[in-house]
């Protein structure tokens, strides 16, 4: 089957999510099916980064997105109705461009991922999956509910406005996809049953224990620093529960490690915190701390770096929003906290007990190695997009 994949970006590096994911599905459906890929840019890839999905493809449309087009759509959407994000990543001329591709290559399905992308097909007659991955309505809720005074009105405007464009997109397409049951739960739509639950594995054989390197920090945190949710969660990671922690752990090191760190992020930089960056070989980053720590309390959706650690042997401590979309169980595979004097207990009783650690890492691990397959969740997906699945 000729597939062809409609991206809001261009699914590499991998140091975002929705990057990560569709990434790892390319990678698996091109063993079975002709790839053709639309990729939205708004700067080229580099020519080693365009390598690597190249040779998952047999053809890639780049698709560039002017800053003019970007800031006039953002300005129009508070004129149109539309959601923010929406506006952001559509542009007429592209839609132009790529029904021109979709009569050039004659794809058998279109497989869309995220609806910042629905727009573009809307209007073709071509059996089409749209992947919602994550629930945004409700991370923009969530984000609301965190926000300043003046941030507030525009962010609970986009979880409406986003909350109805998810509602209105469902038709478009035969088949439906998200990464979590929690999010399916989540999403306001009538028909929401007929959407499948399609979750993100761990690449495994990249993803493994390494002890030849130095646990070099106690604690560290992971994630896409210029990510409004791990943004908030570095802050309070060092800001809440760090002072909770001085008295019984008073030379605590932390690493807070990824991409595109914020002002706010790098301002956390001292003797005790350690603000990194993009990191080469990410795995480094896990493997050099004792536990990883992720006190996230808005955002949705899987949370990958909770799994990488976990495939890495990492004992980890998280929210229950977290652990929700991932399933581990409490106090066996994964420890759970809910505000920073849990979070801090946790720490310290982790860090106080080898025996614990051992037990967390080694559970975890196994969690991750027997749930967490990327061939058996794409499978599933392969199995939908050629229309050998069903509707939940």
């Amino acid at each position: 089957m000729k597939l062809l994949v409609l991206t809001s970006r261009f699914p590499y590096p991998l140091e975002k999510g929705d990057k990560l994911r569709v990434y790892y599905q390319l990678r698996e459906l091109a063993k079975s099916h002709e790839i053709v890929l639309c990729a939205l840019t708004e700067e080229q890839p580099t020519p080693e980064n365009f390598k690597v999905i190249q040779s998952l493809c047999s053809k890639i449309y780049l698709l560039h997105r002017s800053k003019f087009t970007i800031y006039k759509n953002i300005i129009y959407s508070f004129l149109n109705g539309m959601p923010v994000q929406v506006s952001y990543f559509f542009d007429k001329q592209l839609k132009v461009e790529f029904e021109k591709i979709v009569a050039l290559e004659h794809p058998d399905h279109i497989y869309c991922q995220l609806i910042r992308t629905a727009n573009y097909v809307k209007d073709i007659k071509i059996s089409k999956t749209i992947d919602y991955m994550d629930t945004f309505s409700i991370g923009a809720k969530r984000w609301s509910k965190h926000s300043n005074w003046l941030l507030k009105p525009i962010l609970t405007r986009e979880a409406n406005k986003v909350s109805a464009y998810e509602q209105q997109i469902f038709d478009w397409f035969d088949h439906h996809t998200i990464i979590s049951e929690q999010d399916k739960n989540l999403l306001e739509i009538p028909n929401k049953q007929a959407i499948n639950v399609i979750p993100n594995g761990v690449d495994i054989d990249f993803f493994q224990p390494n002890t030849a390197i130095e646990k070099k920090y106690d604690i560290a945190f992971i994630g896409n620093m210029g990510y409004a949710p791990n943004i908030k969660a570095a802050l309070f990671l060092v800001k809440h529960i760090l002072p909770l922690l001085q008295k019984e752990l008073p030379d605590l090191k932390i690493l807070i490690a990824g991409a595109r760190p914020s002002t706010d992020v790098q301002k956390l930089q001292s003797e005790q915190v350690e603000v990194s960056g993009w990191i080469d070989d990410i795995r480094e980053a896990y493997a050099s701390a004792k536990m990883f720590v992720a006190p996230l309390f808005i955002g949705m959706g899987q949370q990958n770096k909770i799994l990488e650690a976990m495939a890495m042997g990492v004992p980890c401590i998280t929210s229950d929003l977290v652990n929700n979309a991932i399933g581990g169980t409490p106090n066996e595979s994964i420890l759970i906290a809910n505000d920073a004097q849990a979070f801090a207990n946790q720490i310290i009783n982790l860090y106080k007990n080898p025996i614990l650690q051992q037990q967390i890492s080694q559970n975890g691990l196994n969690y991750v190695q027997d749930n967490f397959s990327w061939s058996a969740f794409v499978e599933e997906l392969n199995k939908l997009l050629s229309n050998e699945g069903r509707s939940c």
